[in-house]
């Protein structure tokens, strides 16, 4: 068998050796130990042996250089190649020696290099000190790694806009960790925009982050609703009117929340941005008693005038369109009590809609009945 196809059997059964069953793991172990108890050749396995995020407060990248069993091959000078930044292929080191800590594992200060943050892979050779022809696969091994950053963030502006941007957006500013003490207002003809920038504590770059949410929560039901970020300008733009369905078409009082969070960002944070007002302290009973009667006062005078005057509902028609309108007529008042009640906006428009249509065709055949009626008197 060739060299590199030797290599290759190893790394199969090595990307294999998570197995769940007693006969599997036998036959591994059995495969294992023989490539590398032989004569003939032995693979090197290079894996890296500490975390995989790099940062300033744990700046080391460990390798251990061991036999396929994790046993030593003896006394080694390991060497990173080069190390290159996965999505910008920048090259940040070359050449650079790890430090022997034990007979098998090896170290190097990786932030010495000044690397930006992001995912890099570092290709790995080894040398023996002494040479031996059966070692296998001691150059070209790769391991990956991250280097993660604080991240702070600045320019917070709160705020609601017109849709048709027919006015200026009212925003206000916001300063970590802080949070915005004006209730905002917005309707279905509305927007609610939130602008941030994220920078790099490390050199004072502007960054983005792949996981960046806007969280809504009714404060009466604790619905929660995630809106999600546009990455590239760190912007949330969310029309109220087209969102409605994700509300469930409920109006309130909502608190917003913004999450940060990357693969790259050693400081995920939560901020609740916006603290509502408490609820203003209602009046006093007798003043609600009294507002009500003087709403009433004018159907209470209505009845008594109609019962000292008496009413005349002869001309009244019975047919069912008459009836059919003034029950309709009916439902949309008693529509109104509930929006004042009970409903919001969504569901009242909803159920107007509803009885919008059979009030008109009621209506119009009723109309239609009185001028005909109107008409046959004249004649006669």
């Amino acid at each position: 068998m060739s060299q590199k196809a030797l290599n290759k059997f190893a790394n199969y059964f090595l990307s294999r050796k998570h197995v769940h069953q007693l006969r599997a793991a036998y036959q591994l172990v059995s495969v294992i130990k023989t490539l590398t108890d032989n004569q003939f050749h032995i693979p090197v396995a290079i894996t890296l042996a500490s975390p995989v995020a790099v940062t300033s407060s744990s700046p080391n990248v460990k390798v251990q250089v061991t036999n396929l069993l994790g046993g030593s091959i003896g006394s080694l000078t390991v060497t990173a190649d080069s190390a290159k930044h996965i999505s910008s292929e920048a090259i940040v080191l070359s050449k650079k020696p790890f430090t022997a800590k034990d007979s098998s594992t090896y170290e190097l200060n990786f932030m010495q290099a000044k690397p930006v943050r992001g995912f890099y892979k570092i290709i790995i050779s080894a040398k023996p000190s002494k040479e031996d022809k059966k070692l296998l696969g001691l150059t070209g091994a790769e391991v990956e790694v991250k280097v993660t950053t604080q991240v702070s963030i600045e320019n917070v502006e709160i705020g609601v806009a017109d849709k048709d941007q027919t006015t200026a957006a009212r925003t206000t500013k916001v300063q970590y960790p802080g949070k915005a003490s004006t209730v905002f207002e917005a309707d279905y003809h509305q927007k609610i925009i939130v602008k941030f920038q994220l920078k790099d504590k490390a050199d004072g770059t502007k960054m983005s982050a792949h996981q960046t949410f806007l969280k809504l929560t009714n404060q009466k039901t604790n619905q929660e609703i995630i809106f999600v970020a546009d990455a590239a300008s760190n912007k949330f733009d969310l029309d109220i009117g087209s969102s409605a369905g994700q509300f469930g078409h409920l109006s309130g009082k909502y608190s917003m929340e913004l999450i940060i969070g990357d693969a790259v960002i050693e400081n995920p944070f939560s901020w609740a941005l916006h603290l509502f007002r408490e609820p203003e302290k209602r009046p006093a009973a007798v003043v609600s008693t009294v507002f009500t009667f003087l709403v009433l006062a004018p159907v209470l005078i209505l009845v008594l005038l109609w019962m000292k005057i008496g009413v005349n509902v002869s001309n009244f028609p019975m047919s069912l369109s008459a009836v059919g309108f003034h029950l309709c007529l009916a439902a949309i008042f008693g529509l109104y009590y509930l929006y004042w009640v009970e409903l919001n906006m969504f569901q009242t428009v909803r159920y107007l809609g509803l009885l919008a249509l059979p009030t008109f065709i009621f209506g119009n055949r009723l109309l239609s009945g009185i001028a005909s009626k109107r008409k046959g008197e004249k004649k006669v």
